[in-house]
């Protein structure tokens, strides 16, 4: 039997979290091009009195909040790809902010759907 120390048994845990990946550049690129959109819409549906417009901007910046969320975990797991309090990486980050990200969207689309089924009950006229 041989005695080996925990020393012996202890690596790295990164798995490439260290380094700036392609995926967080194009979520940049991603969240801009979102929130140039929702800006679009809900300024045009302001202007024009469209419900359709507002609605799809405020489903946009519910998307921008999502891709925010998941920019956040890229720069929050490769900051800490070498903390040893993660014992086994900081992979797992990224993965909890796509549940978050689904469950805030979720949250959006019911508020959504009552707003919608409020104004179907209760419409709004135009002044």
């Amino acid at each position: 039997m041989h005695n080996r120390s925990i020393a012996e048994w202890e690596h790295e845990h990164t798995f490439g979290q260290e380094k700036t990946r392609e995926g967080e550049r194009n979520t940049k690129f991603v969240i801009f091009i979102t929130i140039v959109m929702m800006l679009v819409e809900i300024v045009a549906g302001m202007a024009f009195g469209s419900m359709a417009l507002l609605a799809d901007g405020m489903h946009m910046g519910s998307h921008a909040a999502a891709l925010f969320i998941s920019f956040i975990a890229y720069v929050y797991a490769r900051k800490c790809a070498n903390d040893n309090r993660f014992s086994f990486g900081t992979g797992k980050v990224n993965g909890l902010s796509g549940y978050t990200s689904a469950i805030l969207l979720a949250i959006f689309a019911i508020w959504m759907a009552w707003e919608s089924v409020n104004r179907l009950i209760h419409p709004v006229g135009r002044s």
